[in-house]
């Protein structure tokens, strides 16, 4: 292990290398690393054509250094990803076709890294079959200038899977809390831990280059060997960083030790969500759980599921799970997303989803942009808006049961009155469509791994059957052809016997979720 300044970077990475960043938002993002690689590149013009994987999301929401400031720069071939939400610049330059671009599994990119590492010839699963990565739909590939077949379709024993065969890593790109005199690297103040210790090893497999920044250097023996997040022996080089601002916990502070699990909180940071739409339909959702279900939040209206169980005395009944790696406390949502206390457990990324791959979860609340006929959904695209998937594909493939939780139309409002829902506004755009845009969930794919599968709104509830969606709930109040059946640019089956959504769900206060998950048997 070598201690370098910022400005030795420009010797170390090259044009062309292919980078891995393992961070999530500004969590784990080594932006003072992203800071100097572009300011140097506007003094010589020498690290561009380069190539960048990485499983989530990256950014501070701020005026740091991301995606965006390389792509703005020109420094950008290709970005592998599970999804881009906080670059926009990076999207639009997907979208006019001036990079190439791959929205792939989140699970699978991560858990990728070991294939490199143990000179595996890439990753094999059955993941992402029938959906957009299939190579028979699109392999991944999100605009015309991406070519290049990274997915393919194999047979082993008669079965199929895919074969995700991702460029070698050059470089990887960490962050860690302290690195001691020798290069071990600790997390002590990282709000999760993230696939680090995979992303380099397979760097340092490829023959490649690890740096990785640090707050301090610390002498050794300071921290227990069992601290070590990564060894010394995976470790090229490390630099100090010199500025907060630039080696922040979360998007929201810099350091909360209840953040890293060093004390628990009294009370939540965050009020309980207001009532409306969003409530009811968590609410409804929470209703399918079972004492000691292991959870998977998704992203999106469920990350507030939460909140609602916290409001309703009924979170220890219950296991939440993020993939990132947290397991048990307080899932942050809103401004607070993120922001998770009083954890049972953090694990490293990859291992959260050898956890959900090897069936560690009971069940998974997902969001979904559009809903066709068939029950396949989309959660990736609407309308001009392109995102990726995230995790979605992995869970949702991966899960016995599902709920997909949202709204039923964009932009319609609503109040309640009586225990009743009332429309006051219709929405511009359905979201139950004919076809959906992306087929992130195949609904038919579905039914042969025998899931359970329900869709939850403010309006209605459906669920999976083999001849695609059935209406079996209706909220009390509305009108099923003009409120719910109009509304939707197909024809659902109806159950014989629709039931009335429960009347208690549409009053502010409610207080019956956690009877109603221990009677859940």
């Amino acid at each position: 292990m070598e201690i370098i300044s910022y400005n030795d970077l420009r010797n170390i990475i090259k044009r062309g290398d292919v980078i891995s960043i393992a961070a999530l938002s500004a969590g784990n993002l080594p932006m003072e690393v992203l800071k100097y690689l572009a300011e140097q590149y506007d003094e010589d013009k020498k690290t561009d054509n380069l190539t960048f994987v990485v499983s989530n999301d990256i950014s501070d929401f701020d005026d740091g250094f991301d995606l965006d400031s390389f792509v703005s720069r020109g420094m950008v071939k290709r970005i592998i990803a599970s999804l881009v939400i906080a670059s926009p610049v990076t999207v639009e330059a997907i979208k006019n076709n001036k990079i190439e671009a791959y929205f792939l599994p989140q699970g699978v990119i991560a858990t990728s890294y070991r294939e490199q590492a143990s000179s595996s010839p890439g990753m094999i699963t059955k993941i992402g079959l029938n959906t957009v990565v299939d190579p028979r739909i699109f392999g991944g590939k999100v605009n015309d200038l991406t070519r290049e077949e990274l997915v393919s379709l194999i047979k082993i024993n008669n079965e199929e899977y895919l074969h995700y065969d991702l460029p070698k890593i050059d470089i990887t790109l960490l962050r860690g809390t302290y690195a001691d005199e020798s290069g071990n690297i600790f997390m002590t103040h990282e709000s999760h831990l993230g696939e680090g210790f995979s992303a380099a090893s397979a760097a340092r497999q490829n023959g490649g280059k690890v740096i990785v920044q640090v707050k301090e250097i610390i002498k050794k023996g300071d921290y227990k060997p069992s601290d070590v997040f990564i060894p010394s022996e995976l470790v090229d080089y490390v630099v100090v960083n010199k500025n907060p601002k630039y080696h922040k916990q979360v998007i929201q502070t810099y350091y909360d030790p209840a953040l890293s699990g060093h004390h628990r909180i009294v009370q939540s940071k965050e009020s309980f969500l207001e009532f409306g739409s969003r409530k009811i339909i968590l609410r409804r959702s929470a209703q399918f759980l079972k004492p000691g279900h292991a959870v998977s939040i998704g992203y999106g209206i469920n990350n507030e599921l939460s909140n609602v169980l916290r409001e309703e005395q009924a979170e220890e009944l219950v296991k939440l799970n993020i993939d990132t790696g947290i397991f048990g406390g307080i899932i942050g949502s809103r401004n607070h997303f993120g922001m998770n206390y009083n954890l049972d457990a953090r694990m490293r990324h990859e291992m959260t989803w050898d956890f959900i791959f090897n069936g560690g979860l009971d069940i998974a609340y997902l969001s979904f942009a559009e809903i066709d006929q068939s029950g396949s959904v989309n959660v990736s695209q609407f309308g001009d808006r392109m995102n990726g998937s995230g995790g979605f594909i992995d869970i949702s493939q991966t899960v016995k049961t599902l709920i997909f939780s949202g709204t039923m139309v964009v932009g319609s409002e609503s109040h309640c009155e009586d225990n009743e829902l009332i429309i006051d506004r219709e929405g511009h755009s359905k979201k139950f469509v004919e076809t959906v845009q992306s087929l992130d969930f195949n609904a038919a794919y579905s039914r042969e791994l025998g899931q359970n599968v329900f869709y939850v709104t403010e309006r209605a509830v459906f669920q999976l059957t083999d001849s695609g969606l059935e209406l079996i709930e209706i909220a009390p109040g509305l009108d099923l052809k003009k409120d719910v059946l109009d509304q939707m640019a197909f024809k659902p089956a109806v159950a014989e016997n629709v039931k009335i959504m429960n009347s208690q769900l549409f009053q502010e206060t409610w207080g019956e979720l956690r009877e109603s998950i221990k009677n859940n048997h």
